[in-house]
């Protein structure tokens, strides 16, 4: 395993930022640790709409995301490097390093890179595959970090460690990540004047940001501000919450992730030896569990059953919905599978017979793997969204011209970018971060091989969409 070195990042939080060197010194220190005062984390809310059908509203979710201080997160960063030994080696003696394959670098054949979800996908793909006749079955594990139990959560981490008891820095980093305190991102820059009420162009007063998110400094404040500000004051109720509950660890920090798999270690073991009793496999991507056997339809409910009750003796407070689940069953016929859907449910709880096999954003129907249709949808859900916002300010902007002469004053190139390739993605695909979903779908496609072929038709005339759309909302905002 590499050398674990510190990465400090320029984000805005209310530690100043300080060199590597400084944080490395601090975080590998386990005196300076166990004394050292964690900042809050920053919470806010990554929401999304569920996909719905044409003609219906989706209903919106809303995952909360907390984030440390720098120096905090190099800590973080610190103990899951030194948690990650013990664990990794637990997986490798257990026989289970292919198959909990989230928050983890897991080598691609051959050295080059590590796997994303594209080749989890492939791989749960190909086991169905070498199957035949065979049944899959799809689970999900509700509100996972949310309900992670902290006493199992200290057992885990000391069965990691090899200790009965932990040691007192390892105990100030459990304590901080657990009975964690943070602080809602907009009430904070409300307090800062970051945040507040202003006078849009058409002179309706609205909440937003009083400066640009350029000009909102690194470090958020001093001390004496964090004080007087944030913590309670003479004059102010502090906006410090904490987490008073027993269970929960916040999504977002580094540590977390790898808590969350070793919490279910026993529960992966279980579901090792069903998969060895039946001659199967299993998959899990962080709350996403998928088992592949070759059994009946009859044998396949019943273990669908009796995973959702194992994950209770298991994985102390989790829960597996029944609605949550699905079961899917293929048989082979000629040169393809045939897939049904045995048990299969919507977002409501409501039947669906013809629900798709899917995993990891992908959709297998028995002869090609294609890119699910709700990403598809939510795709250029999102291209109509980016181009009425567009069309809307270029209209503003050029007021009086016509459809054809604003399209020609507008950087369609620009827009495009924000969906279509990469230039030089043979240079730039190590890092997903700089993946537009064109590039994705062109990974996915040449990953997949004759599997993915399909995946090239679905993305072939986007170009051309956007700038449809864009046409189209020209006219609609003139």
């Amino acid at each position: 395993m590499k050398a674990w070195t510190a990465s400090v990042r320029r984000y805005p939080h209310f530690d100043p930022v300080i060199s590597v060197a400084e944080a490395e010194a601090l975080a590998t220190d386990p005196a300076r640790v166990a004394t050292h005062t964690f900042y809050p984390f920053l919470k806010y809310d990554e929401g999304w709409t569920v996909y719905a059908k044409k003609g219906r509203h989706g209903k919106r979710k809303d995952r909360p995301i907390r984030f440390a201080a720098r120096l905090d997160s190099c800590i973080f960063s610190y103990y899951r490097h030194i948690l990650s030994v013990p664990y990794e080696a637990r997986l490798q003696t257990e026989g289970l390093s292919d198959s909990v394959v989230a928050y983890r670098r897991i080598s691609k054949p051959g050295g080059s890179g590590g796997q994303s979800n594209i080749d989890f996908a492939l791989s749960a793909v190909e086991a169905i595959q070498s199957q035949g006749n065979c049944c899959a079955i799809a689970l999900d594990i509700s509100s996972f970090f949310e309900t992670l139990d902290h006493g199992r959560l200290r057992d885990v981490w000391a069965e990691l460690l090899g200790v009965s008891r932990l040691p007192a820095d390892h105990f100030k980093v459990y304590q901080t990540i657990t009975r964690y305190p943070f602080v809602d991102i907009i009430k904070a820059y409300t307090r800062l004047g970051f945040y507040g009420d202003k006078t849009d162009r058409n002179g309706k007063v609205r909440p937003g940001f009083l400066k640009a998110r350029s000009e909102i400094p690194v470090q958020l404040c001093d001390g004496r501000t964090f004080q007087a500000k944030i913590a309670r004051s003479a004059t102010q109720s502090s906006i410090i919450e904490v987490n008073k509950l027993c269970i929960g660890v916040p999504q977002g920090a580094p540590l977390s992730d790898l808590l969350a798999n070793a919490y279910l270690l026993e529960f992966d073991k279980y579901l090792r030896d069903i998969c060895i009793n039946f001659g199967g496999r299993f998959f899990r991507y962080s709350d996403d569990i998928l088992v592949i056997a070759p059994i009946l339809e009859a044998d396949a409910i019943v273990l669908e059953k009796e995973i959702r009750s194992a994950i209770t003796t298991y994985g102390k407070g989790l829960l597996i919905k029944e609605e949550k689940s699905a079961i899917h069953r293929f048989e082979v016929e000629g040169e393809r599978q045939e897939v049904r859907t045995i048990k299969a449910s919507d977002k409501d709880g409501r039947p669906m017979p013809n629900k798709p096999f899917e995993y990891l954003g992908f959709r297998y129907d028995g002869r090609h793997v294609f890119i699910r249709d709700k990403t598809m949808s939510n795709l250029h859900r999102k291209i109509a969204s980016v181009c009425r916002a567009t069309a809307i300010r270029q209209v503003k902007r050029y007021q009086g011209k016509l459809t054809h002469d604003i399209l020609a004053l507008t950087d369609i190139e620009k827009l495009i970018q924000a969906f279509g390739s990469v230039e030089d993605f043979h240079m730039k695909a190590a890092d997903y971060r700089s993946w537009t979903f064109t590039t994705y779908a062109k990974r996915a496609s040449k990953t997949m091989g004759a599997l993915g072929k399909p995946i090239a038709r679905q993305i072939k005339n986007l170009r051309s969409a956007i700038h449809r759309r864009l046409e189209y909302e020209l006219t609609r905002a003139q």
